[in-house]
């Protein structure tokens, strides 16, 4: 039975994707303290040997806990400021490298922008500290600073080494962002959670709805969580007044807490982006969304921490963040050490230009389908790819790897030809099936030497000027980049077709003659043709393809991380 249940203390369900440097200076005075605390609140008994300890260093190393640790003053304002995306420092975006710290992005009109740091850098030194050989967090600690302070740093860009001074700044980055996709996707990214996010949420909402959107992606990649209470008020946006999140403590009572009426839910096709970044109250929102059937995943899976931690204030001014409870999905699904799978792995390409393929030409029902089109069920959503968007190179690779799931058994990948919908068996090596199903094939060419010359010979005379970088088409088939071809006519039948780049070694393309190729008297091939073609650094020759232009215009065959703070607990139910 459900009852209503006190106000909870914050709360905070935090993970830590990269170490902790909160450095352990706690005094001798607060030992008792923490020691009280885990024996009393902490989620498992505590043995004896830890409360014991010396030290508060010493207990929670004992502890073995790594999202249980001591914040100082210093720490946990700067922890806090990060929930609402709130930095003193140059503005970059970093990963860590075996030489030290890789931007992996600028922030536009911050200072690293300004004195010309870029994309790909690699700070190496940052002050007199070396940052090679140092985890993530620490590295960033030696870079962030006060506001107003200057930096020198030494930055590794290729074989260049050179040095630069910065002056940091506070940057306040928004939590929610949005824009309108290709015309009718609603994209929102929800870089964390923080104490504005559920009104910037609301008002980018709206504005997307104003814009007449149809269907919605939300970015949840890299994102570590936040304040608990604006995680449900979000969710309420998908899934309505519907139970949220269950906290399980150490009392044994099951505290349950449910999403508020916003009105109106969204009930177009939605995908979520996920990525092993994706922690705490991300868990907390595509947890809610999976099991009510609301949203695709799309991505990898979530980082998988759902243990709840609450901060607690000492006497010497710092602050113990201690585990107490562990949460789980709205049924109840464990989410700690686990994650959330996607309904659509995607690891290779970019899930974002992956979504975007799946909602173009997505709706609600899609009742005319063309000829080629690719139908498959992902989660609660079904998804429809024209051939003419899977075709272009921007979305070739995210295609490809969509494919490379032709084979789950819950996908149901489904082709429409001959006014029918025919399941999906190709292997990938036969790919161009698919991607072309009226297209002949002429088999497959190997040790293709890299500075192939091909020759196109039709058994009527053919309309040079139709012979283009439109109607003959060289294709890498793993990156779908197009070959620019230069054409020479060797006679009026034959067409020289000779690559402006060298072809790749060990590479395979498919050489394509689109039917829109015409003969002099103006008739058209009737149907496309494609040879797979596979290099190797051999020397170069001449293909000799044959197309018949009949006169029934009929073609031939040519050959701890995260955070999830719960401020508000309104409505909590306990069972």
């Amino acid at each position: 039975m459900k009852t209503k249940g006190p106000l909870l203390s914050i709360i905070l369900v935090i993970i830590l994707l990269f170490s902790s440097t909160s450095i352990l200076n706690a005094s001798d005075s607060v030992v008792p303290e923490v020691g009280a605390l885990l024996q009393n609140s902490y989620v498992d008994p505590v043995p004896e040997q830890v409360l014991n300890a010396p030290s508060v260093e010493e207990m929670l190393e004992r502890l073995g806990d790594p999202h249980t640790t001591y914040f100082s003053a210093t720490d946990y304002a700067n922890f806090i400021n990060s929930l609402d995306m709130r930095f003193s420092g140059i503005g970059i975006y970093v990963d860590i490298v075996s030489d030290g710290v890789l931007i992996t992005s600028v922030i536009p009109g911050s200072p690293a922008e300004q004195v010309g740091l870029k994309k790909n850098d690699i700070i190496i030194q940052a002050g007199t500290q070396i940052l090679a050989g140092l985890p993530l967090e620490t590295a960033t600690s030696y870079i962030r600073g006060l506001d107003g302070s200057a930096l020198d740093i030494k930055v590794k860009r290729g074989t260049q080494n050179f040095d630069v001074t910065v002056i940091r700044r506070t940057i306040n980055i928004p939590t929610v962002t949005g824009e309108v996709l290709d015309g009718h996707i609603g994209y929102i990214k929800l870089n964390t959670f923080g104490s504005d996010s559920a009104t910037l949420f609301g008002e980018v909402l709206n504005k997307l709805k104003a814009a007449a959107v149809n269907r919605w992606i939300i970015d949840l990649r890299d994102n570590p969580g936040g304040y608990v209470s604006s995680v449900i008020d979000i969710a309420g946006y998908f899934i309505g007044s519907n139970d949220v999140v269950q906290f399980k403590g150490r009392s044994g009572l099951t505290e349950i807490y449910a999403a508020p009426d916003h009105g109106s839910i969204l009930n177009q096709p939605i995908i979520f982006l996920t990525n092993k970044n994706s922690a705490s109250a991300s868990e907390i929102l595509t947890a809610a969304a999976k099991d009510y059937a609301k949203a695709t995943l799309v991505g990898t899976r979530t980082y998988g921490k759902g243990s709840v931690q609450s901060m607690f204030p000492l006497s010497d001014g710092g602050t113990l963040k201690m585990t107490i409870a562990h949460f789980f999905s709205p049924l109840g699904h464990a989410i700690d050490k686990v994650g959330i799978t996607p309904d659509l792995p995607i690891t290779t390409t970019d899930a974002l230009t992956t979504a975007q393929l799946m909602l173009i030409n997505t709706g609600q029902g899609d009742p005319n389908p063309q000829s080629g089109d690719i139908k498959f069920q992902a989660g609660p959503n079904t998804f429809t790819i024209q051939l003419g968007q899977a075709r272009k190179p921007e979305y070739w690779s995210a295609f490809n790897e969509i494919l490379s799931n032709v084979e789950s058994p819950t996908l149901n990948f489904e082709q429409w030809g001959n006014e029918t919908w025919s399941i999906v068996t190709t292997e990938l090596n036969t790919r161009w099936r698919l991607l072309y199903p009226n297209y002949r094939n002429y088999g497959t060419m190997t040790e293709v030497s890299l500075a192939k010359n091909f020759v196109i010979t039709f058994s009527r005379p053919v309309s040079a000027s139709s012979v283009t970088n439109q109607s003959v088409e060289l294709i890498d088939t793993l990156s779908g980049e197009r070959i620019l071809l230069d054409f020479n006519p060797i006679n009026e039948t034959a067409i020289q077709v000779t690559p402006r780049q060298p072809l790749k070694p060990n590479s395979t393309y498919w050489f394509i003659v689109h039917s829109i190729v015409q003969g002099t008297s103006g008739q058209s091939l009737k149907v496309g043709t494609l040879l797979i073609v596979k290099t190797v650094e051999t020397k170069a020759g001449a293909l000799g393809l044959t197309s018949k232009l009949g006169p029934d215009n009929n073609a031939v065959n040519l050959p701890d991380y995260g955070q999830a703070i719960s401020d508000k607990a309104k409505g909590a139910k306990y069972n």
